[in-house]
């Protein structure tokens, strides 16, 4: 099994989900977490290994590293052993954007001056500024948490995403995210029930993008959507190599076992509004302004390893993260 993992998390293509798995993978076996000082490396600013904390330059290096940073190779090599794994996710810019538009509201500039998603899209020029603080979130979000040069001339965007796979031999794909678990899972060779999960920041009554606007996010955002586009092909050259029959059992057996825990963990079996959720420490962080981010409530009655079991699968990221830095560096009595 890998126990040395670097996953870049992406902004809203299911990546909380992920960093849950890792958690809990990474806490069961002591793995030894690269974290930050409070929830993300700088971001956005690229990575530097400083800010990871207990990184002594020639000290010993991390096993797992997978919270939010804007990607830079040589200073995460500084922290992480040669033979780590790289991966990460990526979703369709089609249906990213509209989310990071509801989500991102407050933070981007560009889009808190446009009274509508349609509104933005019809003349983007018009609100957007490159270059303003927080306006990364309003253009080629994924391109740019990849850490890649912008601006691309579009006969250069072929060699950088061939260069990036080399980094990352495995990128996942948001709307294919049961059947990138079942690739995931065997390219680390870990066991079936370690990528179980609940889908963590997902969003109530979640409007869906029109055609019309997916494609206007595509076009504006044509680095994203290269990205997108190379990625999606590699996915299924691994998932043909894996076997498509092989992968639709496992990714339907996948999901039984989610709902066998669902009905197992989860009061009212699934997610639920935060103000729902007695339990402080599970209620998810929601953005100033933004939607409503659903979390998970425990059901009554549970035993205290089902209860442990659960309530880890269940804690969001930030309340996890603060575990972790406690039982890695101090009071943490869990």
């Amino acid at each position: 099994p890998h126990s040395h993992v670097v996953f870049l998390k992406t902004h809203k293509a299911g990546g909380s989900s992920l960093v849950n798995v890792l958690s809990r993978y990474g806490e069961s076996r002591r793995l030894r977490f690269a974290l930050p000082q409070r929830y993300q490396f700088g971001y956005p600013a690229p990575f530097r290994a400083e800010r990871v904390r207990g990184f002594r330059p020639g000290g010993p290096k991390f096993d797992l590293l997978c919270h939010h940073m804007r990607f830079y190779l040589p200073e995460v090599q500084r922290v992480m052993p040669n033979d780590s794994f790289y991966f990460s996710i990526v979703r369709d810019p089609g249906t990213l954007g509209e989310s990071a538009f509801r989500y991102f509201r407050a933070a981007a500039p560009a889009f808190r001056a446009s009274p509508s998603l349609d509104a933005f899209l019809a003349s983007p020029g018009r609100f957007f500024r490159p270059g303003a603080r927080g306006n990364h979130y309003a253009r080629n979000l994924q391109w740019f948490d990849f850490g890649l040069p912008e601006p691309a001339a579009p006969g250069e965007i072929p060699g950088i995403l061939e260069e990036l796979e080399r980094v990352f031999p495995l990128v996942l794909l948001a709307e294919r995210f049961d059947e990138g678990l079942v690739l995931l899972r065997r390219r680390l060779c870990w066991p079936s029930d370690s990528v179980d999960l609940f889908p963590h920041n997902s969003r109530g009554r979640a409007p869906q993008a029109s055609p019309e606007q997916r494609r206007r996010l595509r076009a504006w955002n044509a680095l994203d959507w290269a990205l997108y586009s190379h990625f999606n092909r590699s996915f299924w050259r691994q998932a043909r190599r894996f076997g498509l029959e092989e992968l639709q059992r496992e990714a339907a057996e996948l999901r039984r076992r989610r709902e066998r825990l669902a009905k197992e963990c989860l009061r009212g079996g699934g997610p639920v509004p935060a103000q729902a959720i007695p339990e402080g420490s599970l209620r998810p962080f929601q953005p100033p302004g933004g939607d409503g981010i659903l979390g998970f409530a425990l059901r009554d009655g549970l035993g205290e390893q089902q209860r442990r079991r659960c309530g880890r699968m269940a804690l969001p990221e930030l309340p996890y993260t603060d575990l972790l830095r406690r039982l890695q560096f101090g009071n943490g009595t869990e």
